[in-house]
């Protein structure tokens, strides 16, 4: 009986909490909340971090904040601002040094835009030396018309590293061995766990990744900032220096502080202006509206992994789940009102199957008359990729990472000597030749060696056969694409594994063609799965807790160690430890 009124009190507390975060939502940031914005504005865009994929991995998050915005409303409010005779200009805080160079683009392309419109684009950067390597921030403002720099700012803007650690002598010290593989040798993500030091293979693809990265900065740099580009390579080479050199370098505009800026920006404006957050700008454009032809925006935002997400009642866990994601390309295809689908993918991979599923949902949506659009963001890597490799056109930035069609799987295991020393003894009894196979307390014997190997073999051929197909590429093409090769955007369309070069509005034009939409013509995006899809996610997981809370749960290990357990991969349930079976994994 108590254990009743426990449960049924705290599903009525986190009803309650929900409701009034919707109440919240509808009154203070939903669509018809009253709003007026003036009839000339600048618009101002805080980039110190830069909008994510999506605006929160929490759903009753996601409603409270209710105007927080991902890149895809940024760039798209950008891109209607440009067109807005209200607005003359924009103002920029620069900041994000660790930002995805991708997102980077997408907003460059959508600020070149804006000032090909005559708008004046005003940024102000506290610093862009002292610590890190501010390469994306800087790259970010290289965009911009006017730089501002702090005096005691200084400029460290640096090149591009890649630093792997490598722990298999730490865990051989340990007693703990990884078993599994790869396919193939330019598949460097179990190195990590495998080797001593990067592969020839590994080292070889890397660098001629951060190559091909790093020359597209100093071409675009160079080019917005006139600078040759051997002198901007030269200058890179010589930072860290102070702000005035950064100036007379031609590196940044002006010298002063966040007034001072502010000042240049009321001064540009020629008149008296206010100003508007970008938020609150596209806040505007949620009021009802006409109605153009319908675009659907899907999200693969995350680890993909197989079923419907999370089992947590407010959290989606950063997770791109196959369920959830299949679901959303089903709906948009037997939508009526559906012209074509845009799919947006963020994804460094994930379990093979999982993968496959959304691969099957694309190509479902085709035969069901759809286009399948798909815009890359950051990484849409190995089941990232397989996931977008069915769609009629797929468009990723210059700096996309992309490709490594591969495949590894791996599990530790605990050595004798290890056990021994913590005194741990584990007995074994199986009923079968393969039981056990994945332990984490015995290493497998040579035939389930070779069967772990058979398995990766064909996982491998089926990924690289449907890569084949899909992108028409013959077997010599495929295999200088394939071995887990990663790729930027430019060498991926060069390799045959991308179509086109571009960011989101790119995809939606796209889309627009191939729906035999009028370019010239407003759309209506609409994300799938719909706003009303997630709360009733939320109200089906809360259903799921108060039938916990009333029939009682199993007995767990607490919820701060099972989260640890299954970020390391390890499920725990009733009191017992164990590795699942191996997922190929993908990364």
């Amino acid at each position: 009986m108590r254990r009743f009124v426990v449960g049924l009190l705290a599903t009525i507390g986190a009803i309650t909490l929900l409701l009034a975060g919707v109440g919240v939502y509808f009154a203070a940031r939903g669509p018809f909340a009253t709003r007026s914005l003036p009839s000339s504005m600048v618009l101002s865009l805080d980039l110190r971090s830069l909008p994510p994929e999506t605006v929160s991995s929490d759903v009753l998050s996601s409603l409270w904040a209710g105007s927080s915005q991902d890149i895809v409303d940024t760039v798209q409010a950008l891109w209607r601002a440009a067109d807005d005779p209200r607005v003359s200009g924009l103002y920029v805080e620069i900041g994000d040094e660790d930002a995805g160079l991708a997102r980077v683009q997408e907003l460059r392309e959508a600020i070149q835009r804006f000032r090909g419109k005559g708008k004046f684009v005003i940024g102000f950067a506290e610093s862009l030396g002292s610590s890190g390597d501010h390469f994306s921030d800087y790259y970010l403002a290289s965009a911009l018309d006017r730089i501002w720099l702090q005096p005691s700012g200084g400029f460290g803007v640096a090149g591009l590293a890649i630093e792997t650690p490598f722990v298999k002598a730490g865990l051989d010290k340990l007693g703990v061995r990884m078993e599994g593989g790869k396919r193939y040798e330019y598949k460097s993500a179990p190195d990590t766990f495998t080797e001593t030091a990067m592969t020839a293979p590994a080292r070889e693809n890397l660098q001629q990744l951060i190559d091909a990265l790093y020359g597209q900065f100093i071409e675009d740099v160079s080019r917005e900032r006139h600078i040759a580009p051997a002198k901007l390579r030269q200058l890179i080479d010589s930072t860290p220096f102070d702000s005035e050199r950064a100036r007379t370098e031609g590196l940044v505009d002006k010298i002063g502080y966040r007034a001072d800026a502010m000042d240049d920006v009321w001064q540009r404006a020629g008149k008296t202006h206010d100003l508007v957050s970008l938020s609150d700008y596209s806040d505007e454009d949620r009021r009802p509206k006409p109605r153009g032809d319908v675009i659907a925006l899907v999200r693969v935002s995350g680890t993909i992994v197989s079923g419907p997400g999370s089992d947590t009642p407010l959290d989606d866990d950063l997770q791109a789940a196959s369920d959830d994601i299949v679901d959303a390309l089903d709906a948009a295809a037997q939508s009526k009102d559906v012209k074509a689908i845009v799919l947006r993918i963020d994804s460094p991979g994930g379990t093979y199957p999982a993968a496959d599923a959304i691969a099957d949902g694309v190509a479902r949506a085709r035969a069901a008359g759809k286009p399948v659009i798909v815009s890359m963001g950051d990484v849409a890597a190995s089941g990232g990729y397989l996931a977008a490799v069915r769609a009629d056109v797929i468009v990723a930035e210059p700096s996309t990472i992309t490709g490594s069609i591969g495949v590894f799987g791996m599990w530790p295991v605990a050595m004798p000597d290890l056990l021994n020393t913590l005194g741990i003894k584990v007995d074994r009894l199986t009923a079968g030749a393969n039981a056990g196979m994945f332990s984490s307390f015995h290493l497998p014997n040579a035939a389930q060696r070779a069967a772990i190997g058979r398995q990766l073999d064909a996982i491998y051929a089926d990924f690289a056969h449907q890569v084949g197909e899909a992108r028409q590429l013959d077997a010599t093409r495929l295999d200088l694409a394939a071995r887990g090769r990663v790729f930027g955007g430019v060498d991926a369309r060069r390799a045959g594994l991308i179509d086109e070069l571009g960011g989101l509005q790119l995809a939606f034009s796209i889309a627009k063609a191939k729906a035999g939409i009028d370019e010239s013509k407003t759309i209506d995006v609409q994300r799938f799965p719909q706003d009303n899809d997630r709360l009733q996610r939320v109200i089906d997981r809360l259903s799921r807790l108060a039938n916990v809370a009333t029939n009682g749960p199993e007995m767990r290990p607490p919820r701060e160690l099972r989260d640890l357990l299954r970020r390391l991969g390890i499920s725990a349930h009733a009191g017992n430890v164990r590795l699942p079976p191996m997922p190929p994994l993908w990364h």
